[in-house]
């Protein structure tokens, strides 16, 4: 399996199916004497805007921080939770479970202050 081209931006689903997000990093341990080890994957735009260039990555962290959308960010999934990964990688996690929930229920709230928007 070539990880990055295999894995990296993939859709993320739930055990139910639902989209939780995309893999936007892969997190390895770097051991002495052995290859690294995937340790897990990231979802969330910090660390996608982090790719770019780290500056992106903190300016986004903060935009997350100051909209209070940070708790549990970036979410990180234990290889162990990964089930599959054809077609999408499909995890062993509820999006309910997950800080994905949280920006969505923001998003709910804020579009049902707008007149209109509910």
């Amino acid at each position: 399996m070539e990880l990055v081209g295999d894995v990296l931006d993939k859709k993320v689903v739930d055990r139910h199916g639902r989209e939780i997000g995309r893999v936007d990093s892969i997190v390895l341990q770097m051991r002495e004497g052995a290859p690294p080890r995937v340790v897990g994957i990231e979802i969330g735009p910090s660390v996608l805007f982090g790719r770019v260039t780290p500056l992106f990555g903190r300016w986004m962290r903060a935009i997350e921080v100051a909209l209070g959308i940070d708790d549990g960010r970036p979410l990180r999934i234990p290889f162990a939770d990964i089930l599959d990964i054809d077609p999408h990688v499909r995890v062993d996690v509820a999006a309910g479970e997950t800080p994905a929930a949280t920006v969505e229920k923001a998003l709910r709230a804020w579009v049902g202050r707008i007149p209109g928007g509910s």
